[in-house]
């Protein structure tokens, strides 16, 4: 894994819940350098787009990615990222467009070359190769990309976390690491290290434990 890639358990940009977490990418990427964002998850919704352009386009050049724009327009955007961000939202609507499309495996490339990736909520869910489901105190185990390779609860608390732990424990041909991302927080992966920042909460499970 060559480069970093940023899981983030939630929380509102633009009242700053993540601002310590935009600062870090910001810090850690040359300014100018291309930020390919997708709202697919938000339905490409205009005002996440207009957010996302007011907390990172000071410092970088954003581009964002929508469903009216085309598959040719998105793998051009993917291949020249510097930064990739994948939105919160519905998950599934994710998951379809980019297996619709063939992106995935653009993903994995941009990662190899270095390219940081971040998954906000839904985003970080379809990057793992599983995740927690959670709907009217509801839990499932469900496929994401396997870009990294853990189980991904977001939004987590303590008592979700425990849940999805036992639900986890239920699959044990499944089984991975099992990461619960707070608001706030974002679990952090490269090819040396694994780390929070942020915030919020992070819980951890290995599978071995």
């Amino acid at each position: 894994m060559a480069g970093n890639i940023y899981l983030i358990g939630g929380g509102e940009i633009d009242s700053g819940e993540t601002k310590i977490i935009d600062d870090n990418i910001k810090q850690s990427v040359k300014k100018g350098s291309s930020f390919v964002f997708f709202p697919t998850a938000a339905k490409d919704a205009d005002r996440y787009i207009c957010t996302i352009e007011s907390i990172f386009g000071d410092h970088f050049k954003v581009i964002a990615v929508t469903q009216e724009k085309g598959r040719a327009f998105a793998e051009d955007a993917i291949k020249r990222a510097s930064v990739i961000y994948l939105g919160g939202g519905t998950t599934q609507l994710l998951l379809d467009l980019f297996n619709r499309w063939k992106l995935v495996p653009l993903l994995h490339e941009s990662n190899e070359r270095g390219t940081v990736i971040m998954g906000m909520s839904a985003g970080a869910q379809a990057l793992c190769e599983h995740y927690i489901h959670e709907e009217d105190n509801l839990f499932e185990l469900r496929d994401g990309w396997g870009i990294v390779p853990a189980c991904c609860l977001v939004h987590a608390t303590e008592d979700s976390f425990h849940k999805s732990q036992q639900l986890c424990s239920e699959f044990t041909h499944k089984r991975s690491k099992l990461i619960g991302i707070g608001e706030g927080a974002s679990w952090c992966i490269d090819d040396i290290k694994e780390y929070a920042i942020g915030e919020g909460s992070i819980f951890l499970i290995n599978s071995n434990e």
